[in-house]
């Protein structure tokens, strides 16, 4: 089964406001990502971080980045014995550019145990939902000496050896994501070459 989440339970402190909920041609940023990814093909979608979402997915460590969303994601999953190794397709909700086009190399790379993402991007990617890796994710979190760094999306796809795909050049400018006020007006306004060049 194709699965595919929305990372959405950030503080979003440098916008000064939810990100998740900033309204773009009449519909928010989560919602948007939402069908985006039903449009894409996922078979199942989920909201990572957002309790009352009607998909949502509760954070079981708060705050603690896109690693700790996929720990709690996972978590969820084997509670409902769903770790199968499928893949599970993540992208940020901050990222409003993105098409169903961009996400279906993705989808055409995944197979089961298999890491992938655009060569040295983070988002959009594609991890397995393996108890492997939730395994490592709840070690990671359980040492409180490890450095911060190996609980990094980089580190996650360094030890899942995540393949790295090539992205055609028309599609760089959509992997922007929008962090802060300047970001948002230059989209809101149809400036999407100023909120790349912003990035």
């Amino acid at each position: 089964m194709r699965r595919a989440a929305v990372l959405a339970g950030g503080q979003s402190s440098r916008m000064g406001q939810d990100k998740a909920l900033l309204t773009l041609n009449g519909i928010t940023l989560l919602e948007q990502a939402v069908q985006l990814l039903q449009q894409s093909g996922a078979e199942q979608v989920l909201v990572s971080g957002r309790v009352e979402h009607p998909l949502g997915v509760p954070d079981l460590l708060p705050h603690c980045g896109p690693p700790g969303a996929l720990l709690s994601l996972l978590d969820w999953l084997e509670a409902r014995k769903l770790l199968d190794d499928a893949p599970l397709l993540l992208i940020p909700v901050d990222m409003p550019l993105l098409v169903p086009e961009l996400l279906q190399p993705l989808w055409q790379a995944a197979k089961p145990g298999v890491s992938c993402r655009y060569a040295g991007e983070v988002f959009p990617c594609i991890v397995p939902a393996a108890a492997g890796l939730l395994a490592h994710l709840r070690q990671l979190f359980a040492d409180e000496v490890r450095p911060g760094g190996q609980r990094s999306m980089k580190a996650v796809f360094n030890f899942l050896d995540s393949v790295q795909l090539d992205i055609e050049p028309r599609f760089m400018h959509r992997l922007v994501n929008v962090n802060t006020p300047a970001d948002w007006q230059a989209l809101a306004s149809g400036g999407a070459g100023q909120l790349e060049n912003s990035a």
